[in-house]
């Protein structure tokens, strides 16, 4: 019987249960330089992997994610790498996750509970990968944040990188993170596999090393228009606009192009912390001036659009 789980991405941001522990927003051991021993197998601290189940299976167990001295930096780098058990007949791919990862071994579902702290809004997850893959495999590395109210938990944003292409040497990976809302998230996963196909190709191995997040924007407090900061991520063809004030400001945004017509709007709203977003991947290439309406101040910044 041959299964392999990847709608993983949507699945796992579905029966997330978060965990908290100490507030933290480092990518807990992303470098993969401390690893914990087990009888049978090993794990990168802080990180889950199939190898407990896989490992215990009689006659047949082994393990796909492993202690690799190829690296980027340091000593160590995670391998994960896809593989086929003869019993039960399965393909499993190499897979790292931030939560607590069960594999049920008799129906192959997995489920993912847990995760790690989080108390800001990074733009991108970051890191190093080599990729060497079988038969039209493709690999993934993904982010979701997560925020609780009561009982319930809402999905604040996800990310993920994924190709399918030969990778021999190590290269730096970018997964910018796309928010549906603009609350601060409180917890967050980070999972990756060799295998993100419907079906697992045995051999497939991918690489991991020093991942991280990333913010993109900063505040300069030096700056006149302290409090604001702009940022435009030609990946998804969007102005992302950083509010930091010390007190609630009506704030109003328009973008004009260079005729002087009004291409986008947004309506005026009280802000302290937030962000907005202007997608302009609808419009054509050209100039366009973004005006900034805050505290009875008119701020403008000039843009050369070019949506891909």
């Amino acid at each position: 019987m041959e299964r392999i789980f990847i709608r993983l991405l949507v699945f796992l941001f579905l029966i997330w249960i978060p965990a908290f522990v100490s507030a933290q927003t480092a990518v807990p051991n992303g470098s993969f330089e401390t690893w914990n021993n087990y009888s049978g197998y090993s794990d990168p601290q802080y990180w889950d992997t199939p190898n407990q189940e896989i490992s215990a299976i009689p006659f047949f167990g082994t393990t796909v994610v492993t202690k690799s001295s190829d690296h980027e930096d340091g000593s160590y780098s995670a391998k994960l790498e896809s593989k086929h058990i003869t019993l039960p007949p399965m393909d499993v791919p190499g897979f790292v996750t931030l939560g607590k990862l069960t594999i049920d071994l008799g129906t192959l579902a997995y489920t993912v509970t847990g995760g790690w702290p989080i108390s800001d809004n990074p733009t991108h997850l970051k890191g190093f990968y080599k990729y060497l893959p079988q038969g039209g495999d493709s690999c993934l590395i993904a982010i979701g944040l997560f925020k609780t109210v009561g009982n319930a938990r809402d999905t604040i944003a996800n990310g993920y990188f994924s190709t399918h292409d030969v990778v021999s040497d190590w290269t730096p990976f970018s997964a910018w993170i796309n928010y549906d809302s603009i609350a601060t998230p409180d917890s967050m996963n980070i999972f990756a596999l060799s295998s993100a196909e419907e079906t697992a190709i045995a051999g497939s191995i991918l690489y991991l090393d020093n991942i991280s997040l990333d913010y993109t924007v900063g505040i300069d407090r030096q700056n006149p228009q302290t409090g604001i900061e702009i940022f435009q991520d030609r990946e998804t063809n969007r102005l992302l606009l950083f509010y930091d004030f010390e007190k609630q400001q009506d704030v109003s945004v328009s973008l004009y192009d260079i005729t002087g017509r009004e291409a986008a709007r947004v309506s005026p709203v009280m802000i302290k912390k937030d962000r907005m977003e202007i997608a302009y991947g609808h419009m054509p290439p050209g100039v366009y001036i973004l005006n900034i309406i805050h505290d009875r101040q008119k701020f403008s910044r000039k843009f050369v659009l070019n949506p891909r």
